[in-house]
């Protein structure tokens, strides 16, 4: 009987029929699903702010997401250049600003739908942003870095005091009163709208606050790292140690009506009760951290962070 010799070639081809018989058509609709998605896994949200017309929500690669609903439902964009947002702010006149690691404040007239990038005209950091009752926008960074634009970020005046700290924070209170806090527990603050900043008390132990927030002259309270929350009731000449029961790092406080909210690690939301802090259950898998906590209409918390973790939750 002659001999049959099947070649390596007629061997691969049989495999590849087989193998493409019995393959099922690859299906791309879950992937098309998330890339129209607003809010996506790797997201990473920063701030949150709001007007009477939006709510924003800010992250990496220049996204912006925008509710007019109270954050039941988001549309999303992606700015050019996709700058590292870090920090977003309301003015009274209705305009959002938002702050860029690459030195950028992108100020929109419109509710966000449309955003102008300007340079901040510094070499330094920028860390903290906010807006004064004047529709004057402030930024904070390292080198001690205080700038203020009174046309939208077109072009800043320099109050920085010289000194080799990272400022992380500020507020203003009232017209006239702002607070500033940095690293190695150095404050700053001014009474007369900006013009002059002077330094304050310092924090104890050197403490570094990730975030600060006043609810009048008098009464204010810091956050950081280890779970720790300082509280003053005299205007930041003394602090106390409040208990929060977490050892998880405090990223944002904020005010929500007559309560004080409080966000970090570990997916942890803390709501101020007394003297102390009450761990709330959103009920969300938040696996990661939390820097978003922002009021979300009237009865409502929006709470927002890493791997898309972004939850409009009861307020309890």
């Amino acid at each position: 009987m002659k001999n049959t010799v099947i070649r390596p070639a007629v061997l691969l081809l049989a495999a590849t029929a087989a193998l493409t018989a019995c393959e099922s058509p690859l299906n791309l609709e879950g992937v098309k699903a998330s890339e129209s998605a607003a809010i996506r896994r790797d997201d990473m949200f920063q701030a949150a702010a709001s007007s009477d017309q939006a709510l924003l929500v800010v992250g990496n690669h220049g996204l912006v997401l925008r509710s007019v609903d109270a954050g039941t439902t988001w549309s999303r964009q992606e700015l050019p250049g996709w700058p590292s947002l870090i920090d977003i702010v309301a003015c009274p006149n209705g305009q959002f600003a938002a702050l860029a690691t690459e030195g950028q404040v992108l100020v929109s007239a419109d509710d966000g739908q449309t955003w102008k990038a300007n340079q901040i005209q510094t070499e330094e950091s920028p860390q903290g942003i906010t807006c004064d009752p004047q529709n004057r926008l402030w930024v904070v960074g390292s080198f001690s870095t205080i700038i203020v634009s009174g046309d939208g970020g077109q072009n800043w005046e320099d109050h920085s005091i010289g000194d080799d700290t990272i400022l992380t924070t500020i507020q203003f209170i009232d017209a006239e009163h702002a607070m500033i806090f940095g690293e190695y527990g150095f404050s700053v603050y001014t009474a007369d709208g900006g013009q002059t900043w002077t330094p304050g008390t310092p924090l104890p132990d050197e403490f570094y606050p990730q975030d600060a927030w006043f609810r009048d002259l008098q009464t204010g309270w810091v956050a950081g790292l280890a779970g720790q929350i300082l509280h003053t009731a005299d205007g930041g000449q003394t602090w106390a140690l409040q208990n929060t029961g977490t050892l998880a790092p405090i990223y944002s406080l904020a005010g929500i009506g007559n309560d004080v909210y409080a966000a970090g690690g570990e997916g942890t939301l803390l709501k101020l009760e007394g003297d102390g802090w009450r761990r709330v259950d959103h009920g969300q898998p938040v696996r990661l951290f939390l820097r978003v906590v922002h009021a979300a209409g009237a009865d409502r918390v929006l709470i927002g962070g890493a791997a898309g973790a972004l939850h409009a939750v009861p307020r309890s």
